[in-house]
């Protein structure tokens, strides 16, 4: 005879959460400090919808296993559905450090940088396609008629799903910068600085805001005429802020601290160790030791703010990833922090 477990699992890959779930409650005395139990009943309570319950169910089983992928995956996916992508995303990156190469983990944060958008995640999870970044359930069995025909369907559904369902929704071109392109007033500007200017534009159109900036700072501090000024000054109002997922182009400290000009308000993603950590709250800055989280190659020494408190504590005993926007105090480089990142694991 079945399980409590294996028969919800099997409920589950027939997608009868509500029978799932009834079964399961009905051995919670049985298997109340499982995980498995734990686990497998906040999975039922997410498809189903319940998220809070499913929250509940989830926070039972890591404190029983705190390193589990597929924990992580579920406990990501209820951020997911919130909008709250900054918090999914500490979790997938989680997952990628327990097990690099986890497919679920990488096609999630895929999504998250394609799909990033409040408004669009919404309507991912009103009509259910948000699922897709769930754990999954497997095959139902109920509808399984013909083994080779499952197969062919399965594999071609697939296909179509991660390759091109999603980067469907994704086609959408960027703001019109019409009005940016250059024109004859400008035909007075030197040619490096025209070429400078237009590649900004090119690196917008493309996505890669951290190279458009940087194009733009060579406009900014070139002889370039006031107008095509105004003109780099108004396509940075059109940048926007990424995260650690969606960072394409990220600048090596040395690289800034030879040319900081050339990088004020770029993004990078540099990690360390820190120091002299200061903390109120609602505010966090420290000094971030670059490249030296193995305790071996000091880059440099940043000092980054936060205006914000991270939801996890901070461990100075532990490498850190800070994602921030570059910026100076006097003649020294400092980080405007915008997302920091920490693993769980223990080192």
């Amino acid at each position: 005879m079945k399980s409590a477990i294996d028969q919800a699992r099997y409920l589950m890959r027939c997608r009868d959460f509500a029978g799932a779930i009834q079964v399961l409650n009905e051995k919670r005395g049985v298997y109340e400090e499982s995980f498995d139990y734990n686990y497998t009943l906040g999975l039922a309570f997410l498809y189903a919808g319940d998220t809070g319950s499913a929250s509940q169910c989830f926070e039972a089983a890591r404190k029983i296993k705190i390193n589990d992928a597929n924990l992580l995956l579920s406990q990501a996916a209820i951020h997911l559905r919130r909008g709250n992508t900054d918090r999914a995303v500490q979790y997938y990156l989680d997952i990628l450090d327990l097990e690099p190469q986890n497919p679920d983990a990488k096609r999630a944060l895929e999504f998250v940088r394609e799909h990033g958008d409040y408004e669009e995640i919404c309507r991912w999870v009103d009509d259910g396609r948000i699922e897709l970044y769930y754990p999954p359930l497997g095959y139902n069995p109920k509808k399984v008629r013909n083994i080779a025909v499952a197969l062919l369907c399965g594999a071609l559904v697939g296909f179509l799903t991660v390759h091109f369902w999603p980067r469907n929704f994704s086609k959408s071109s960027r703001a019109d910068l019409s009005s940016l392109v250059l024109s004859v007033d400008d035909s007075g500007n030197a040619r490096g600085i025209k070429k400078a200017y237009n590649q900004a534009l090119e690196y917008f159109e493309e996505r890669r805001d951290n190279m458009a900036q940087r194009e733009v700072n060579r406009v900014l501090n070139s002889a370039a005429s006031t107008g095509l000024k105004q003109k780099a000054r108004s396509l940075m109002s059109y940048f926007e802020a990424p995260g650690f997922d969606s960072l394409k182009d990220n600048f090596a400290f040395a690289q800034v601290a030879e040319q900081t000009s050339l990088y004020l308000d770029c993004y990078v993603d540099w990690s360390g160790r820190v120091s002299n950590l200061d903390q109120t709250e609602n505010f966090l800055s420290f000094d971030l030791l670059v490249g030296y989280e193995d305790l071996k190659d000091l880059e440099g020494i940043v000092r980054v703010t936060f205006d914000f408190v991270p939801e996890r504590s901070i461990d100075p005993e532990k490498p850190v990833r800070v994602l921030g926007k570059v910026d100076v105090d006097g003649n020294k480089i400092v980080l405007k922090g915008r997302s920091i990142y920490q693993s769980v694991k223990e080192f």
